[in-house]
């Protein structure tokens, strides 16, 4: 069976009916071995990134005066349908939160593996942060606009506060003083206290994604993907200090634990630009493959690491002179990964194909490839590095992960009862 070529003029769309018009046709080709190229006029940032975050494989080229969007039906299986467990986080106690359906947050004993209960949210929960003291959980929620803030003491919902629209990833400052939330149709980041208050809403660039504050707490690094941009905000006023132009795309940025260096991944020029934090100057490009959208830095500073999205593996840099040392091939489209605190490993999260990689992270190398539940996305690790929790979004699970042994211990339902459970009904 040959490979048939749809081509599509969408010139003439906004960017949601461009992107509405490419999953109509993932729908419609899947299994019949088909490319769409999609004409666009200006370079689709916001398009691009939209269908590789939700797991499309999507390409993009220039050509001529325009670019070119292309779509592979078959080339990925996409985040759709069920909004389940996609972000978890571990609790110094052992204790597992996952935003889960309903909008509601489970809470699971990662030493039993069992789901203990559930907590309310707002609409649409997306993204968990833990305060660097374990005692507050802040839970973005994307339909209601707000953060669910639970104290994890008694895990009870403290307070809900509004936020800008659709606010994506918390982030908390190290010294727990500040909670950053960025909104992208907005295009202002809300600072709120430990406890809700408001701090502060700041104006940044177009399409904010992930802000990263450094390990001092000093500055808050805000990536504005759809204007190149980096947005400076001082931790101490939050007011603007500046603002980096950096590559094409930036998703998500990871500071080094000395803060000296600022690693931005460019998705769109397939890059990784590196900030002197002391300076907020740009000293050096680190090349990446197709699609460059999450850096890690290992713990002790040696190296860093970029997911590339659309080629399907990790680049790997030496920190010391910013040079690339290595490519490590993953599954298909690796969502998530992150180091354990020992440093020992690093698991992969490949969203594409519904696996993981378990790789060496002294030697660079795959130890294992595990299948696990639908659309595995965030991951966090047990306090004591012997396991690893996956949140699987499209399946509504948490599989828990022996690294030791390189095999899956058990797959915890986030959504519903897990056996030996003393929930009531009344509890959920």
């Amino acid at each position: 069976m040959s490979l048939q070529t749809v081509h599509l003029n969408l010139a003439g769309l906004t960017a949601d009916q461009q992107v509405a018009r490419l999953k109509e046709q993932h729908v419609f080709l899947r299994g019949k071995r088909a490319l769409v190229r999609a004409r666009v006029q200006e370079l689709p940032v916001r398009q691009y990134i939209s269908l590789l975050e939700r797991g499309y494989r999507i390409g993009l080229e220039q050509e001529g005066g325009g670019f070119t969007l292309t779509l592979d039906p078959d080339g990925s299986t996409p985040r759709t349908g069920l909004r389940g467990a996609h972000s978890v986080v571990s609790h110094d106690d052992g204790r597992v939160y996952a935003n889960t359906t309903d909008n509601r947050v489970a809470v699971i004993d990662g030493a039993t593996r069992r789901l203990k209960k559930h907590i309310p949210t707002g609409d649409d929960p997306s993204h968990l942060e833990l305060s660097g003291d374990g005692k507050r959980l802040y839970v973005a929620n994307s339909g209601s606009n707000d953060v669910t803030i639970i104290d994890t003491t008694v895990d009870q919902v403290l307070t809900t506060v509004p936020t800008g629209k659709r606010p994506l990833l918390p982030c908390v400052a190290s010294n727990g003083n500040a909670i950053y939330l960025p909104s992208g149709p907005e295009r202002v980041v809300t600072v709120l206290g430990a406890d809700g208050e408001l701090r502060a809403r700041i104006a940044v660039g177009i399409a904010p994604h992930d802000i990263a504050v450094s390990p001092d707490s000093r500055w808050a690094y805000q990536p504005n993907s759809a204007s190149h941009t980096v947005t400076v905000i001082d931790g101490r006023n939050y007011s603007v200090a500046g603002e980096i132009k950096v590559g094409l795309g930036p998703g998500h940025i990871a500071f080094d634990q000395e803060n000296r260096f600022a690693y931005v991944a460019n998705t769109v020029s397939d890059d990784v630009t590196v900030i002197d934090v002391g300076s907020h100057e740009v000293v050096a490009s680190i090349p990446g493959e197709r699609g460059a959208h999450l850096p890690v830095i290992s713990p002790d500073g040696r190296y860093g690491y970029v997911a590339n999205f659309a080629s399907d593996n990790l680049t790997v840099w030496n920190c010391h002179n910013h040079q690339v040392i290595a490519s490590i091939p993953v599954g298909i489209y690796p969502h998530f990964f992150t180091l354990s605190t020992d440093g020992d490993w690093l698991v992969v999260s490949n969203t594409g194909e519904s696996s993981v990689c378990i790789i060496d992270a002294r030697q660079h190398e795959i130890r294992a490839r595990l299948e696990v539940g639908l659309a595995p996305a965030h991951l966090a690790f047990s306090p004591d590095n012997e396991c690893a929790f996956v949140g699987c979004e499209s399946s509504d699970e948490v599989v828990v992960i022996d690294l030791r042994k390189q095999t899956i211990v058990e797959s915890v339902k986030a959504g519903q009862l897990g056996p030996g459970s003393n929930l009531s009904q009344a509890e959920l």
